[in-house]
This record gives structure tokens, sequence and C-alpha cells, in this order.
């Protein structure tokens, strides 16, 4: 089992329903972020994920528990889709292993 998290700005989050429908992924929560980064001009990977403290972005986190087949489907459509856009915030995801659960 792998743990999901995608960060998108609220601009795509109907292109991203559209991709978790896509591969039939029914369940997942959302939650609304206002994103900041202090150093907005570093060389920090962090660069497009928050804006400065003086113009926040808003963005949407979405997080979902999915086989691991399944959640490389989702990185691999989300990389398609950010192949799309010539934007400065592409949708971001990231798979984090589960260890175990009860």
């Amino acid at each position: 089992m792998k743990f999901v998290i995608i960060q998108c700005v609220k601009a795509y989050h109907e292109e991203l329903n559209k991709i978790l429908n896509s591969i039939q992924i029914n369940a997942y929560s959302e939650f609304n972020v206002e994103g900041f980064m202090k150093n907005v001009e570093s060389e920090s990977d962090l660069n497009n994920w928050f804006a400065s403290t003086k113009n926040p972005y808003s963005y949407m986190v979405s997080f979902t528990f999915l086989a691991a087949d399944k959640a490389d489907e989702l990185l691999k459509r989300i990389e398609q889709f950010n192949q799309t856009v010539e934007d400065i915030s592409p949708i971001n995801a990231y798979i984090v292993g589960v260890e175990k659960f009860v």
C-alpha cells in the first residue's frame, strides 16, 4: 500500500479530478492550503511550491491510499498532464510507502 500526496493549484483542480476519475480512484481526501515561502529567490527545489509571504497562493492538497500499481499509474497520468501545461506550478505528487497499518 502507498500513501499518495498531491499538491495542485486550484486552477488545475478540475483536471486533477478528471485524472482521479479516469483511473477509478473513488476514495481520497482534500483540503485547501495557503502556501508561503520566505525566500522565493533561493535555489530550493520548492520554488514553485509556494509563493512569497506577501502573495500567497491557494492550493489543494489531496491524499489517498492506493495499491502500488495504481499509485504508479496516478503519477504517470499527472506527469502526462504536466507535459501539456507551460505554467510554473505543475501538479506535484509524491508516493510514500506505508510499512504497517491496522
